[in-house]
Parts: structure tokens; C-alpha cells; sequence
């Protein structure tokens, strides 16, 4: 009989960390999936996964773990660690082409030792309400994030990113949103967590419409940029490259507004 496949999910800023249990099957593999991505919401700089309560694996079902990370590096700029595996799963890992490229620690703590090695960006985070005055508040974070971080040179894209993304949250998602802003290398990232599940779509609207330009302005403004389904709605994120600047002020990495 099949033993049912669990999750349970530590989410500490800057680190998250997955505990699988059970048994993963090519079917269960998107529970594994789904709790990637539940953890990835909070933009941690890493996400450990444990698997030392897992009973069985099904080779076929490990791509899902190369996926994920794939979907970790894009967004947020994760990384992806794997530990613990048991040994009736650890032989069937080192030597398959799926998981060769991913970091597998015997223990948690060598995990951890890894995944804290990995900066801590610089982070604000603000709930909006969807109100007309939510794109409003979301260039002012925008620019004032931008201000202390030495990088104003970026702050007016950015306020665009900002403001179209919230506007297109408030618009048609009309739920409570979480932005955050994050500073990493040379991509300063905006995202808005909205909790409806419609992916966005690009249109084409009219000369004469006066809505519907949004996401073709963030695909114009933006370096790159995407949507994330997430267990309670979606992510959808814009980032541009800057310039970081030579010195920057020291502050604390992560600031929650809300």
C-alpha cells in the first residue's frame, strides 16, 4: 500500500525549509511542487529540502526536484538544497542525470552550512490594500527603497513596474497584496503576491481603450519578468538590471512596512 506523501513547511526568512515524508510517486510529485512554491513566496535566498522521512522514491518522479530549482533560480534567485536522503532513496539519486546537478548534503546541518552562505538582499515588504490608492503607496516604497539603497538612478522604472503590477492586482484580482521590493547583485526585483488565481495575460488593446496596457508596459520597462501560481493565489514579478552603487549605506536586509 502507498504510503501518502507529506509536507511540512519551516519558513524563516532568509532560509525555508521543506520536509517531505511518505512516499514520492510521479502523482505525489506535485505535492512536492506545490510546496516549493508555498515556500518560495516569502523570497527566502534558499530553500532546504529534507528528505530523511521519505520511505521510497520513484526515479520517475524526480525531475520535479531539477524543476523547482529551476523555478527557485528564476524567481526569487534561489537555490535549492536537498538533504537527508534515507538510504533506500539515497541510491537511487547520486548517479541519475535528473538530481546530478543539485546539492545533496548528508545531513541538515551541512545543508544549512550552504544555504546560509548564500547574502541576504536587501528587502522591503508592504500589504496594500485593493484601493485606488494602492499604486500610490507602491511607487512611494518603490522610490524610497530605491533612494536608500544608493540606486534613485533605477527608482523611476521601478515606480512603473510598481504601479502597473499593483494597478493590474487591484484591477483584477481586487484581493489584499503583498509587494516587496528586493535588491540582489544587479537585479532589483519588484513582485506582488495577489491571492486570485488567474494568470495574467498580455493583450492588445485598442487606441481607443483606455486599460489593458499594463503588462505591455512592465514587458517594455522591464529586463525581464513573470507569474508564479502559488497555493494561495500568484506571484507576479518584474526585474531590472541597475547599477549597485560603491557604497551603500548599511542597513537591515529585510524591513516589513505592513
Amino acid at each position: 500500500m502507498t504510503q501518502a506523501l507529506t509536507h511540512r513547511l519551516d519558513h524563516r526568512f532568509p532560509i525555508a525549509v521543506v520536509r517531505l515524508g511518505g512516499e514520492l510517486t510521479l502523482e505525489s510529485s506535485r505535492t512536492v511542487r506545490s510546496a516549493v512554491l508555498a515556500a518560495l513566496v516569502e523570497e527566502p535566498t534558499s530553500v532546504i529540502v529534507d528528505l530523511s522521512e521519505l520511505t521510497a522514491v520513484d526515479p520517475r518522479a524526480l525531475p520535479v526536484f531539477a524543476g523547482a530549482a529551476v523555478q527557485a533560480a528564476r524567481w526569487p534567485g534561489a537555490r535549492l538544497v536537498l538533504c537527508c536522503p534515507p538510504p533506500a532513496v539515497a541510491g537511487t539519486l547520486p548517479d541519475t542525470d535528473l538530481v546530478r546537478d543539485l546539492s545533496i548534503h548528508p545531513t541538515f546541518q551541512a545543508a544549512l552550512a550552504e544555504a546560509a552562505t548564500e547574502p541576504v538582499p536587501a528587502r522591503v515588504r508592504q500589504r496594500l490594500e485593493p484601493t485606488i490608492h494602492a499604486p500610490r503607496l507602491g511607487r512611494e516604497l518603490v522610490s524610497g527603497a530605491c533612494t536608500r539603497w544608493g540606486v534613485s538612478g533605477s527608482a523611476v522604472p521601478a515606480e512603473i513596474l510598481a504601479s502597473e503590477l499593483v494597478t493590474n492586482a487591484v484591477r483584477h484580482a481586487g484581493t489584499v497584496i503583498d509587494l516587496r521590493i528586493t535588491l540582489r547583485d544587479h537585479q532589483l526585483r519588484v513582485s506582488v503576491h495577489d491571492r486570485a488565481d488567474q494568470p495574467p495575460q498580455l493583450q492588445a488593446p485598442a487606441e481607443s481603450d483606455d486599460h489593458g496596457r499594463g503588462l505591455l508596459i512592465v514587458d517594455s520597462v522591464a529586463t525581464g519578468w513573470g507569474n508564479v501560481p502559488v497555493p494561495d493565489g500568484k506571484v507576479v514579478w518584474a526585474s531590472l538590471c541597475v547599477t549597485p552603487p560603491r557604497q551603500r549605506r548599511a542597513e537591515p536586509a529585510s524591513v516589513d512596512a505592513g
